[in-house]
């Protein structure tokens, strides 16, 4: 694409010697005499540069007018050389101060192959500003990209806390080790490291550990050359390889053997790896490690290499669980919905602030695993979401949890007041009396100790009704 040149000159034969330079040059141009032309052209033209005399004979504005409105105006990258005489050391100063690439003053000393290398350079710099725009923008979508995909939702202390350490690690381009119950969000957390680290943008793998096979750990992470093994018909980069300017996310890593655990130390304290069959490899990646293993079982050296602990034990960041989280799951909630009543086209009726109690009243064993998966599984079966739809699914989810994994009466505690407490033991209660007796209330009465009227009138009361029982 040709560069464009709008020229503002009064010298008739000084702009036609300009023009046909320019255009001996492949340059498209254009020429104007007064400020009133040169804006017209101006929106139609778009030019790279401008050439701007300063005094314009019978012009409206004169060129240092013109400047000024086109610096506080028009916000797009035009570059701006002056070319005039006679201009005092204000106008001088001003001329630079409202930014203009180049000054060049006519006389004896006015060349015109001076002029053409001063416009060849003002194009090359325009050309490289927008490519650095450009590359900001498509900076800048990718991290939209990346925000969307793997948010982190949720505004309660203990994840504002994982937030200040995760940005702080990643500000500082040191490892990370994740840790915390499955379902957590390690997956989620390490994408917001990257998000934030300065080699966003460079390569980012994940590696689930667990899938890797013991035979093949170390040449799928070092890498392997011809020859190296049977199977290895040709060379091969491995992971840190791959990742070796950006970020290498090593998911489940207790599953890797003691010897490659080894080899990761060493690639972390001297920036090398050993490809399987080959020679030592200088690598630059930033790893993140994530385990659901407790701090107790990293301590055991049958699991997990004490001199690789001890090297990034610092570096260690604990998920809290979801129970632990508070009001976060409201957000959470909210925004699975969102995306799968969206999804799957179902309407969304909820008001999930009147149902905060009953959803903290779970434990959430799976997590934001769990919850995630428990919308998703509303929004399939149900046409419609409501607070008594998503009350009947928690109960349930509840009742098929005490069948499951026994009852645990720690969920009462995160209800805050004696009230709601109770209010939820009773009716948990009685759901899982029911739910052990076929839901035959007579039956159920005996059991608990109670007239059958009356508990026909509690289970009114509580809003139990026998379709409850079905999942």
């Amino acid at each position: 694409m040709k560069a464009r040149v709008l020229i503002l000159e009064d010298d008739l034969i000084l702009a036609q010697q300009i023009v046909a330079l320019l255009i001996r040059k492949n340059y498209e141009v254009r020429h104007t005499i007064n400020s009133d032309s040169f804006f017209v052209e101006l929106r139609d033209f778009k030019p790279d540069v401008i050439l701007l005399d300063v005094y314009l004979v019978g012009s409206r504005l004169n060129g240092i007018q013109v400047l000024k409105y086109i610096n506080s105006n028009l916000d797009l990258n035009y570059k701006v050389i002056v070319v005039s005489g006679e201009v005092n050391n204000s106008q001088t100063e001003e001329i630079r101060r409202l930014g203009a690439y180049h000054f060049i003053e006519k006389g004896s000393s006015f060349n015109i192959n001076q002029l053409l290398l001063n416009v060849e350079n003002a194009v090359r710099l325009k050309r490289q500003e927008e490519e650095n725009i450009g590359l900001q923008i498509e900076y800048l979508n990718l991290k939209k990209q990346f925000t969307r995909s793997f948010p982190f939702i949720g505004d309660s202390p203990a994840i504002e806390k994982v937030r200040k350490q995760i940005i702080s690690l990643a500000t500082a381009d040191e490892d990370l080790f994740l840790i915390g119950e499955t379902g957590t969000g390690k997956e989620v957390a390490a994408n917001y490291y990257y998000l934030n680290s300065k080699r966003f943008g460079k390569p980012f793998h994940t590696v689930n550990c667990s899938a890797l096979t013991e035979s093949l750990i170390e040449s799928e992470l070092f890498g392997h050359v011809k020859g190296a093994f049977t199977s290895a018909e040709r060379n091969k980069s491995g992971f840190f390889d791959d990742c070796k300017d950006g970020v290498l996310f090593l998911d489940e890593v207790t599953n890797l053997s003691l010897q490659a655990q080894a080899k990761i130390l060493r690639a972390i304290e001297n920036k090398e790896i050993q490809v399987v069959g080959g020679n030592l490899k200088k690598v630059n990646t930033r790893l993140i490690f994530a385990s659901n293993a407790n701090h107790s079982h990293l301590s055991d050296p049958q699991v997990f290499r004490k001199d690789l602990f001890y090297r990034i034990e610092g570096n260690v960041v604990e998920l809290p669980s979801l129970k632990d989280r508070g009001d976060d799951i409201i957000l959470l909630v909210n925004y699975f919905f969102s995306n799968y009543s969206s999804q799957y086209g179902i309407l969304d009726n909820t008001d999930l602030n009147q149902l905060r109690d009953a959803l903290l009243s779970y434990d959430w064993p799976g997590n934001v695993r769990e919850l995630r998966n428990f919308c998703k599984f509303i929004t399939i079966n149900e046409k419609t979401i409501d607070n008594k739809v998503l009350i009947r699914h928690l109960n349930q989810k509840r009742n098929h949890s005490f069948g499951s994994h026994g009852f645990n009466s720690d969920r009462y505690f995160h209800i805050p007041t004696l009230k709601e407490s109770l209010y939820q033991f009773e009716r948990d209660y009685l759901i899982k009396a029911l739910s052990e007796n076929q839901w035959n209330v007579c039956t159920t009465a005996v059991k608990i100790g109670v007239e059958r009227t009356t508990l026909y009138k509690k289970l009114k009361a509580l809003g139990v009704k026998p379709n409850e029982s079905e999942f």
